[in-house]
This record gives structure tokens, C-alpha cells and sequence, in this order.
């Protein structure tokens, strides 16, 4: 049996908490303040059938935010107005709360009817239906009554039987997550929050996280309707006991989730609409008190398409938080005034976890009204349109769209079939990207593989890090290592002792380049085995350093010379009747010590243990404690 809630809503002393006594026949004026005054101040509950549960909310303008953490979850408003009064500020202002907060149906309690004639009534109703127009309330039933002499309250309870009757269910992310409205300690138990599960389920033992602290928890019970069970589900009101926080660490407007989906956040971007009525006009980086069902914090609105935002008027925004919020796609929230504190509007999440944006950016606004699309791939496809040339895996992209994993995975597995998404496989885990986000790493490492060349002609190819800073965007290592490989195993690129270059590329030496090649050359020949090194050359050929280093690199890359301890060069023929020599010894005495091979060749020991050592990594030889043997 789906769970449903009922939520207040109306002008101050309209008869809400006498309406819900009449109904359920429980007091939700709680507060000794409360009692003593004759005035809600905070929310109160009531229960009504096993599956129902009313929220009775303040109605006076200073206890607005205690109304909306109220009805920030309902599913069904009773919206009360008192005949006597009519329409009155709380009214208005309340009606265009629930129209922000998306509340689906209600049913409007026209209160206090003993008071009136029949005559007044009338009236009354025809002005409610004419403010009605255009809201969720258009075509709601009006039910007269009198919580004082019990007229109407049966047909008040058949009008609300039937409409519990057709709320539908509500869709379930599969991911818990409960926003806390109320925190209190029982003796004996510990910490206590309640409110309403808004998604997936909570079970005794469940290992929970506690934001925006961060904080892990334990369910230690859970009670719905005042009565222990084993799983609280969506829509659900809940109690639950929790281990792992005093409860002077939780207040109203804290998170109690499934953990690694969500993050605290300093940024939202949102569609904002303002309220047709609204007392005032927002402007760029205009400071507002932001609602986001029991949590409230201070917020500047962000205009990502205009200067102003006037009332009855929408615009995509990104609004920038002074403290931490918690958030999900989709989620409703209300901004107010920042003084005086009157409702100007509210919208819905876009992303919970965006980078701050520059103002009129085509490209920004266009990926967001797609996010506003009612369409799970197309949403999950700017997701990871958004995250560029940084791989999602499916936890991080179930995350960021306030789903369970599973619920993604065969999305994911058809967008990668079709082409639309390229999946790889990195330290165990799965990985994505837009395939159009794919296209462009390839591109752009092709392109400052390109630059690369130009810019170090005589180098053979680029270290992979020195790489990786060229390609724009910035592509995780992850990525770019999978784009690199692709690349080679498709002829583009290739890798050579951890060099990456064009598979085309040839070194091409200047004419000038080439006098030194030719120089350098003679002077290795005739070095021998005790040749000039890197340091000497240059005064040996008579030619500046820097130069000479450029031309040695090319001929190490082109096979002209063989470079050893960076700074031993050695001409290649050199090298091959080294060899010969040192193979030639081997087979006949079978092992050779440093002075040995020092004198076979005509060397220095500073040659002769560098050359030992390569023909070592060359597998010519291997070394057995001091000496080697053939290898």
C-alpha cells in the first residue's frame, strides 16, 4: 500500500489545527507556545489510516519556512481558507509556494461556514475560484465545513478518501534519501530524526551518511505511524534511530542518505520562475534566503541569460551558496526575499554539483534545457556531454542524476551498442564518455601530436606526459592513455621506448643540421672506443653546444649514433665490432671480467663499464657477480 502525505496549507487562524483534530482527532499544537498563544509555530502530525499521514503547517508570514519545510513532500493539500476572512496575504502566498513545490492535487476546506451565511459563501467561493485560475487548485473540489459543529466533515473525509484514492505513486530513484525535519533524543536510544522518505527504502542495521557533515550512521530502528518496522519505503513518514552522532550534531534540513550519491554542493543550477505576484524583480547576484525542503540557506541568484528577472517570469540560473547544501535533479526548492523576507519564487534542480558558470553562454544554457528534458538518455547523455574529456563510471553518473546504479546500467550498455558512448574497462571498473567528447581527444591529440613536431623538429616523439599538456581540454590520464592506444592500434601514432609520434613522422635534418651530422660522425669514427663525449664535442667540431645537443638527439632517434649514460656517444660500427670482439671472446673463455674487456677493446674503465651495461639490456651478455657470461 503506497504511502501517502497530507499537508496544510492557509492564512493564520483559518482553522488548520482544528481542522486536522476534527479530522483525526489529534492536537498537532504540541509547543506549550503554541497552546499558550492559539498559533502554530512549527509543523505538527497527525495519522490518519495506516498509509496516511497529515502535516499541519504554520500560517502566519513569520513561520513561512517552517510551512515550507512542511509541505515540501506532500502529496495531497488541504487548502484551508477561513469563510469568514476569504482570501487573505498568507493565502496568496501559500497557494504559490505548493505551485513551486510541484503538490499535484488538493482539495480546498472552506473553514469556519458557521460563522457566515449562505449568501457570503457564495461569494466567497466564486473569489477563490477566480484565484484559483491557472494553479494546481483550478478544478479542486471546495468542501464547506465546521470543525466546531462537525458540518462537513464527513463529506471532508469522503472528498479526501477519494483523492488518497488517485494520488499516484511516487517514482522511486531507488536511492534512500530523507531530509530531516525534526531531531530528538529518547533516553535510552539516542538520536531520533524523522521525515519523509523521498526515495528508496530505510532497514534496521543499514549503514546511512549523514550530510552535509559527512558523517557516517547506523540504523538502530526504524518506526512509521508510531510503530516499530522492519523497512520504511518511499513516501513513507519515518522515525528513525540512528548510532554514530549526538543529536546536538543533526538539524532540520541535514540529509540522511544511501552512501556515494551525493554530495555537499555551493552550487545549483536551476530554471527559476517567479511568482506573478511577486512583491519584487530579481537582478544579477541578487541575495536571497533559498528553501530546499527543510534546509535553508542564504544564496545569490546568478542570471545566466538576462539582467532581470521580473515577476511571472522564468530564466535558467546558478545559484552560489553561502553555506552547504544537498541536492538532487529535480529536486523543488523556494527562494525569499532577503529583506523583508517575502516568497518571490522557486524552481526545480537542474545539476546538483555544476563549475561555476560565465553569463551568457550559449553552449551552458543549451546543455541545461536539455537536463530540463523528461527523458533519462537524454539526460544521462549531457551528463557525460557536461563531463568532457573526464570519464564517468556509473556510480559517479548515478550520482549526479540522483538514480541507483542499477537503474543506469542498461542505459549505458544500449547507448555504448549503438555508438552514442564509448565504454573502456580502467582498473576494474567501467568507464564512459560521449562519444562526440571521444572524437574530440582524438582530434585533438592528432592535432598537438602535430604541434608537438612542429615546434621539437628534431625529436622523434613527445614523452607522454609532455603530450597529454598539449591536448586542450585538459583529458584525465585514464582517457588519454585509452586515446593513445587507440590511436596506435589504428596506424596513427606510434609508441617507441616511451616516445609517442606520428607513425609518418621522419626527422629531416637543415643542411647546416647535416654539416654537423657529418662532423660528428668523423669525430665518433675516429674516437673509436675512448670517443669525445656529449661535453667535449662541441669544441672538438667547433660548434655551439646547443646545437650540437639538437643533431645528437635527431641521430640517436634516426639510429646514427648509440648514446650511453646520456652523455657517452658511440658510432654505431663502433658499437657492431665491440660486439663482435666481446662475442667472439665469450665463446671461447666463456666469461670476462671489466679489466679484461677494458683491455680487449682498447679502452678506459669510463667506457668500459657503460658498454658492459648495454650489451647487458641488449641480452648480449649477462652478468654473473663480477664478471659476464654470454648471453
Amino acid at each position: 500500500m503506497a504511502h501517502v502525505i497530507i499537508g496544510t496549507a492557509g492564512h493564520i487562524d483559518h482553522g488548520k489545527t482544528a481542522l486536522v483534530k476534527a479530522l483525526t482527532g489529534i492536537e498537532t499544537d504540541t509547543l506549550p507556545e503554541e497552546r499558550d498563544r492559539g498559533v502554530t509555530i512549527d509543523i505538527g502530525f497527525a495519522y490518519w489510516k495506516d498509509n496516511v499521514t497529515i502535516i499541519d503547517v504554520p500560517g502566519h508570514e513569520r513561520f513561512v519556512k517552517n510551512m515550507v519545510t512542511g509541505v515540501c513532500t506532500v502529496d495531497l493539500a488541504l487548502f484551508v481558507v477561513a469563510a469568514d476572512d476569504g482570501v487573505m496575504p498568507q493565502t496568496r502566498e501559500h497557494l504559490g509556494i505548493l505551485n513551486l513545490l510541484g503538490v499535484p492535487r488538493g482539495i480546498v476546506v472552506l473553514t469556519k461556514v458557521d460563522l457566515v451565511e449562505e449568501e457570503w459563501l457564495e461569494l466567497v467561493e466564486e473569489e477563490l475560484r477566480e484565484v484559483f485560475a491557472d494553479t494546481f487548485l483550478e478544478d479542486a473540489p471546495i468542501v464547506p465545513v465546521s470543525s466546531i459543529t462537525g458540518e462537513g466533515i464527513d463529506a471532508l473525509r469522503a472528498a479526501v478518501e477519494a483523492e488518497v484514492a488517485r494520488v499516484e505513486v511516487r517514482p522511486d530513484q531507488g536511492i534512500f534519501r530523507l531530509p530531516v525535519d525534526r531531531t530528538f533524543s529518547v533516553q535510552g536510544f539516542g538520536t531520533v530524526v524523522t521525515g519523509t522518505v523521498i526515495s528508496g527504502d530505510v532497514r534496521v542495521r543499514d549503514e546511512l551518511s549523514l550530510l552535509p557533515a559527512g558523517k557516517g550512521v547506523r540504523v538502530r530502528g526504524v518506526q512509521t505511524h508510531g510503530r516499530d518496522v522492519d523497512v520504511a519505503q518511499v513516501g513513507a513518514r519515518a522515525a528513525i534511530n540512528i548510532s554514530g552522532v549526538e543529536v546536538d550534531e543533526v538539524s532540520r534540513g541535514d540529509l540522511l542518505a544511501q552512501p556515494g550519491y551525493f554530495e555537499t554542493t555551493y552550487m545549483i543550477d536551476a530554471r527559476l520562475h517567479m511568482l506573478p505576484d511577486a512583491p519584487a524583480h530579481v537582478t544579477n547576484r541578487t541575495r536571497v534566503h533559498l528553501l530546499m525542503g527543510p534546509r535553508e540557506v542564504l544564496a545569490r541568484v546568478v542570471l545566466l541569460e538576462g539582467e532581470t528577472l521580473l515577476p511571472g517570469e522564468s530564466q535558467l540560473v546558478q545559484l552560489r551558496l553561502e553555506e552547504p547544501g544537498v541536492a538532487a535533479r529535480g529536486d523543488r526548492f523556494v527562494i525569499r526575499r532577503y529583506s523583508p523576507v517575502q516568497t518571490l519564487g522557486g524552481g526545480v534542480v537542474l545539476d546538483p554539483q555544476p563549475v561555476k558558470h560565465r553569463r551568457f553562454r550559449d553552449d551552458v544554457n543549451d546543455a541545461l534545457r536539455e537536463l530540463e528534458q523528461d527523458d533519462p538518455t537524454q539526460v544521462l547523455l549531457t551528463r557525460l556531454k557536461a563531463a568532457r574529456l573526464q570519464p564517468r563510471t556509473v556510480l559517479q553518473l548515478a550520482s549526479e542524476m540522483a538514480v541507483s546504479a542499477s537503474g543506469i546500467e542498461g542505459q549505458l550498455t544500449a547507448l555504448a551498442n549503438s555508438g552514442d558512448v564509448v565504454s573502456f574497462v580502467q582498473a576494474g571498473k567501467a568507464m564512459y564518455v560521449h562519444a562526440m567528447c571521444w572524437r574530440e581527444l582524438l582530434d585533438g591529440i592528432g592535432d598537438a601530436m602535430r604541434v608537438f613536431h612542429e615546434a621539437h623538429p628534431l625529436r622523434p616523439g613527445a614523452r607522454r606526459e609532455e603530450l597529454r599538456a598539449l591536448v586542450k581540454g585538459t583529458p584525465s590520464d585514464d582517457l588519454f592513455a585509452q586515446g593513445v592506444e587507440y590511436l596506435v592500434r589504428e596506424g596513427i601514432l606510434r609508441s617507441d621506448n616511451a616516445l609517442i609520434g606520428l607513425r609518418d613522422y621522419k626527422i629531416a635534418l637543415t643542411p647546416q643540421q647535416e654539416e654537423i651530422r657529418d662532423a660528428i660522425v668523423r669525430v665518433l669514427k675516429d674516437g673509436g672506443t675512448t670517443p669525445e663525449d656529449l661535453k667535449t664535442l662541441p669544441d672538438a667540431i667547433q660548434v655551439n653546444a646547443s646545437s650540437v645537443r639538437d643533431v645528437v638527439s635527431a641521430m640517436q632517434a634516426m639510429g646514427n649514433l648509440v648514446r650511453l649514460d646520456d652523455t657517452l656517444l658511440f658510432h654505431p660500427e663502433v658499437m657492431e665490432e665491440v660486439a663482435r670482439q666481446l662475442v667472439d671472446y665469450l665463446k671461447e673463455n666463456g666469461e670476462i671480467d671489466v679489466s679484461t674487456f677494458r683491455s680487449l677493446i682498447g679502452t678506459t674503465r669510463k667506457f668500459a663499464v657503460p658498454l658492459l651495461n648495454y650489451f647487458d639490456t641488449q641480452g648480449i651478455t649477462i652478468r654473473q657477480g663480477d664478471v659476464r657470461v654470454l648471453g
